[in-house]
């Protein structure tokens, strides 16, 4: 079982692509694998003959867990047997290797990023690129830098928070595992610092250290809890992380507009007539692609003292599970019409219940939307996803007592509240773009042309 990011412990294999007996080469795709609902392809790194599946489709089975066997195609099943019965005899030292942080912790807050160890037979990889400069602030999760490893390159993910200082391994490097790439810091760290860590030896002299003179631990005696903890872990826990990130790191505001949909409504329910199925969310995802080539800072996103725009509209859209949200993507949105909107969006809402979606459906979101009405929620606020700078909230569309020319009607009304990222645009800006949105959604003939 792979490790696919600093915070996977398990996985399951959802099917096997390969049978006993087939010849295996790298970059042979051999297993879907799943993680935190992101259905992932495991693939081959080595040559040989698939001899045994140890695993069975449907499994939930940790890191570094053993799904099969490849080898020599004349191995006998004795020795194939004694292999399994012995695999993980040498599990300290290969567990511990393959579990290393991609940053290993060091004393006065200075962190080394390291050639990390993807999967049990891996030794060395090449640093195809970097994805941060020197000087950039740096949060967990975000990506540092493409690491190639037999053909398949990875990404390297951060798991401190500060500011990266020095790059030590440039591109094109071929390492071992372990070796030292670069450091972050904490904010107040000088360059003497860094030097004389490094000139100590780094993490492995401080480990040293302390190994050689370990401290007795105190026995503490505690009493059993009156509440119950639930650990979080898989989909939660990628959530919690997410979210702490962006509210943290994210400078918030937000605004709020009420839109008469009942032309929108009429549209929706007519194209339905004619066997074309559209829903209220696709008619608010095709009228915000359209509101944002007037408004493109609604599709941009800040990164390290800079505005990137993106020039293709990519809607996130969040999909409720049982287990919790996920933000799949729908790309291209302003090339797309309206019926073609409406058929990617069902398809990722059945990926998405059926476990598979992968990494090409949950990447490359520029804005993303978040529709509650289908709960009853008249309005909400949502929090930024990372890497973007805006996402819409949309409330239930509802019939309310409006006043117009002095005379009371009863309109259908929906709330759309934007929460925005405040070092790319301001309220004013918001409120315009919403104001653009209200107007195309009240008259809606532009979306089905």
């Amino acid at each position: 079982m792979p490790k696919w990011g600093l915070t996977m412990e398990e996985g399951t294999l959802v099917s096997w692509m390969v049978e006993v007996g087939d010849t295996i080469e790298p970059g042979m795709q051999l297993a879907e694998v799943e993680t935190d609902k992101i259905v992932n392809v495991m693939e081959a790194t080595f040559s040989g003959v698939l001899l045994k599946k140890v695993a069975d489709e449907g499994d939930v089975l940790p890191v570094s867990a053993l799904l099969g066997v490849i080898g020599d195609g004349s191995t006998s099943e004795a020795d194939i047997e004694a292999f399994i019965a012995n695999f993980g005899s040498e599990a300290p030292a290969e567990a511990a290797a393959v579990d290393a942080p991609v940053a290993a912790a060091a004393p006065g807050g200075i962190y080394e990023i390291t050639m990390p160890k993807w999967g049990l037979t891996m030794e060395e990889g090449t640093l195809v690129k970097w994805m941060v400069e020197t000087g950039a602030k740096v949060e967990p999760g975000m990506e540092l830098a493409e690491v190639e490893t037999d053909k398949i390159v990875n990404v390297l993910e951060n798991m401190h928070s500060g500011v990266m200082r020095r790059i030590v391994a440039e591109e094109g490097d071929v390492l071992p595992v372990g070796a030292l790439l670069g450091i972050i810091a904490e904010e107040g760290i000088s360059d003497a610092d860094i030097d004389a860590y490094l000139a100590g030896g780094g993490a492995a002299s401080a480990e040293e250290s302390a190994c050689s003179t370990p401290a007795e631990e105190p026995v503490v005696e505690t009493a059993a809890p009156a509440e119950q903890l639930v650990p979080i872990a898989g989909m939660r826990a990628a959530i919690a992380k997410t979210v702490s990130t962006s509210w943290s790191n994210i400078p918030h505001y937000m605004v709020t507009v009420a839109i008469d949909m009942g032309k929108a409504d009429a549209l929706a329910r007519s194209m339905k007539e004619a066997d074309t199925k559209v829903s209220i969310n696709d008619l608010i995802i095709k009228a915000a692609a359209v509101a944002i080539q007037k408004y493109p800072l609604l599709n941009a996103s800040y990164a390290d003292k800079n505005i990137t725009m993106h020039r293709d509209v990519n809607m996130a859209v969040a999909i409720g599970l049982d287990e919790g949200v996920v933000m799949p993507v729908i790309n291209n949105c302003q090339s797309l019409s309206l019926p073609e909107i409406g058929v990617k969006s069902r398809e990722l809402v059945a990926l998405a219940k059926d476990g598979k979606l992968g990494k090409a459906e949950m990447s490359g979101g520029t804005i993303a939307i978040s529709n509650m009405g289908m709960l009853g929620v008249e309005s909400f606020v949502a929090i930024v996803p990372p890497t973007m700078s805006a996402i819409l909230a949309i409330g239930t569309v509802k019939e309310e007592a409006v006043v117009r020319g002095g005379k009371i009607e009863v309109a259908k009304m929906m709330r759309i509240t934007i929460s925005a990222d405040h070092r790319v645009h301001d309220g004013a800006y918001a409120a315009k773009f919403l104001a653009e949105l209200r107007g195309i959604l009240e008259a809606p003939e532009i979306l089905s042309n």
